[in-house]
């Protein structure tokens, strides 16, 4: 009897599943695109030894993360074709080659399949323009819409030095000066989602720049030298790094990943480019600098151009920013660069303290727009061309060709920003 149980048992004892279901995509069929926005079916036939008990439909996005998926569709049995309708309605995605994953579940293990999705990002629309202004010891956020009116979006009971604005993100960040933190809204909602508190031990300016290095992230500045990465929608820290000593950080961008971060001197005259890694923070090597920098522009990986102003003259300089040489197209007698907007082929319209001027690089010329009063700030709307400047009390639709004011909105107190904002980064 006891043999006989011996041999018995093991043939009662149930197999241990480890084979995953198998996964098919139907539909769609190789080489499928999508506008975006837009929707499409997936269907999926999936089979198993013993039952499929789910089937979950997801797409990928370029870098493998998820952007869009749908909740468990319930099986039960041993074979199935199941399908789903998903939609891709974020206009902030960009084109490029998705992926479409299907994965089955059997209870105890998974399997899935995947199509390429070729994805073609939705037109770019201009959804809105933000002024920020400086209001006494408060900052005024004017919203100018699609069609042109404006209300007021929101008002901050703080300083303000600098502003950006992250389309991608949906982030309105804003950096006081003496006493304010920095601040970032939602750029839809006008309510706060973070904030870094303002240290100042000086009684001066305390947030010396702040810069968007790319799609996502922001670069603080502060007076004390530090320098500071972080995520435009969440203010994560992405890595701290510091001025080089006796320098406080000002004016940065990014090129060929290499951060290029002007550093005048505390006490004196005399800046410094300092280059750092565009994602660590680590210190690689320093040039001499003689402009006090309103902005950049890259021409390719290695070399980028310098706008900026050298005792009272707008200069514009070409630098090789590994190799340090370079040299300098444009001096404007008497009119200093207070800002840039870069338009494609190489076309930069200058605010300067003469009015508006449009500079090409391809045949070294400049053109003025407009003169008399100063243009402080200055923006371009990468839909339709035209140009938005800030003078004194005042904000300005122009036409990039002709330096026509288009339209104009009141505003109160100097203006420090005017950020278009889209459906998806340009």
């Amino acid at each position: 009897m006891l043999a006989l149980l011996v041999h018995v048992l093991p043939g009662c004892r149930k197999d241990k599943d480890s084979e995953g279901p198998s996964v098919t995509i139907l539909v769609p069929g190789a080489g499928a695109q999508l506008q975006i926005p837009g929707e499409f079916t997936v269907r999926a036939a999936v089979s198993d030894d013993r039952q499929v008990t789910s089937v979950r439909f997801t797409v990928l996005d370029p870098q493998g993360i998820p952007v869009v998926g749908s909740a468990s569709v319930a099986v039960d049995a041993a074979s199935a074709e199941v399908e789903r309708t998903l939609a891709l309605n974020d206009e902030a995605l960009r084109s490029g080659a998705y992926t479409i994953m299907v994965t089955a579940n059997d209870g105890a293990n998974e399997s899935r399949a995947y199509r390429p999705l070729s994805v073609i990002e939705a037109p770019l629309r201009l959804r809105a323009v933000y002024a920020v202004s400086a209001i006494g010891g408060q900052t005024a956020v004017l919203r100018i819409d699609s069609t042109g009116a404006a209300a007021p979006f929101t008002t901050l009971d703080q300083d303000v030095r600098h502003a950006v604005l992250s389309t991608r993100s949906r982030a309105l960040v804003i950096a006081g000066d003496v006493s304010g933190p920095v601040t970032a809204l939602d750029a839809e909602l006008g309510t706060v989602r973070w904030q870094l508190p303002n240290t100042n031990a000086f009684g001066s300016t305390f947030f010396t720049g702040l810069d968007r290095i790319d799609d996502d992230r922001v670069l603080v500045a502060r007076a004390d030298g530090l320098l500071s990465a972080h995520a435009a929608f969440s203010g994560s820290g992405f890595f701290t790094a510091s001025a080089l000593d006796g320098r406080y950080p000002r004016r940065h961008a990014v090129v060929g990943g290499l951060l290029l971060s002007e550093q005048p001197l505390i006490a004196g005259s005399g800046g410094r480019l300092v280059l750092y890694t565009a994602y660590t923070g680590e210190l690689l090597a320093e040039r001499p600098l003689d402009l006090v920098l309103a902005g950049f522009a890259a021409l390719d990986d290695d070399r980028v151009l310098l706008f900026g102003e050298r005792n009272g003259d707008g200069v514009v300089q070409e630098l090789n920013v590994e190799l340090g040489g370079g040299w300098e197209p444009q001096s404007l007698s008497g009119q200093a660069i207070r800002g840039v907007a870069s338009a494609p082929g190489q076309v930069h319209y200058l605010a300067t303290s003469t009015g508006l001027l449009r500079y090409s690089y391809s045949t070294n010329t400049v053109q003025s727009l407009s003169g008399g009063p100063a243009v402080e700030v200055i923006a371009r709307d990468a839909v339709s061309g035209a140009l938005y400047i800030a003078t004194a009390g005042q904000v300005q639709r122009v036409d990039a060709g002709s330096g026509a004011v288009l339209q104009s909105w009141a505003v109160t107190g100097p203006t420090v920003a005017v950020l278009p904002y889209y459906n998806r980064e340009p």
